[in-house]
């Protein structure tokens, strides 16, 4: 059994994408959270004691709840139909 030679070039940009990708979803994420809890923890707990707060996140869940079965019944036959052809 030969083994294949390392191709560092495809480990090289496999690399370069995942720090990109890491670079773009944990920045803005940090930042947010630096800028929440700026002047401490208790704003943060003012503010989720908001009533629109908490409709706008009674919102977001039930939203959630409506979309993610949808999304799996469309996708999942969306796949069959491809299967079929």
């Amino acid at each position: 059994m030969t083994r294949r030679p390392i191709n560092w070039g495809k480990w090289f940009l496999i690399g370069i994408g995942m720090l990109v990708s890491a670079f773009i979803l944990l920045v803005p994420m940090i930042y947010i959270f630096v800028q929440a809890f700026s002047k401490g923890l208790m704003p943060v707990l003012q503010n989720l004691a908001d009533p629109d707060m908490l409709h706008a996140i009674w919102l977001t869940v039930m939203i959630a709840l409506i979309a993610v079965p949808v999304n799996l019944v469309v996708r999942h036959s969306a796949g069959l139909a491809g299967d079929a052809l």
